[in-house]
């Protein structure tokens, strides 16, 4: 007995469609792998401030360069010691990075950063 003979196919075609359209919609907004750490962009009124996630990252292990209206943020995260075998492991390691696209330009020798408790803030002053 086949799909089409019991008058399902078109349903079971139709759960596959709403479910990966469901799974698009969950992932859309949730960080890769490749995409890197979660940030929040936000507007301060005189100026921009980014605040990127980056636990287990040291400051000598994090770049900044703004490239246009581009700031890009790199680093790399702490990597398992020889011989550790996770048992499990939710925190990623090794090289990231991502690009931001600032909503207008920005003062450059006025941006300043700094890493506090695994969170790295970037102010950047809006140009006038």
């Amino acid at each position: 007995m086949h799909l089409d003979e019991l008058g399902t196919r078109n349903d079971l075609e139709a759960l596959i469609a709403v479910k990966d359209r469901l799974d698009d919609l969950i992932l859309r907004d949730l960080p890769t792998e490749a995409a890197g750490p979660r940030a929040d962009l936000l507007d301060l009124g005189d100026a921009w401030q980014l605040r990127l996630e980056v636990p287990g990252v040291d400051q000598e292990h994090l770049e900044l360069a703004l490239q246009g209206d581009e700031l890009i943020v790199a680093g790399v995260r702490e990597t398992l010691e020889d011989g550790v075998r996770p048992v499990f492991s939710e925190r990623p390691t090794g090289p990231f990075q991502r690009t931001f696209r600032l909503p207008g330009p920005v003062e450059h020798d006025a941006i300043a950063a700094h890493l506090r408790a695994g969170l790295l803030v970037v102010h950047l002053p809006k140009r006038a």
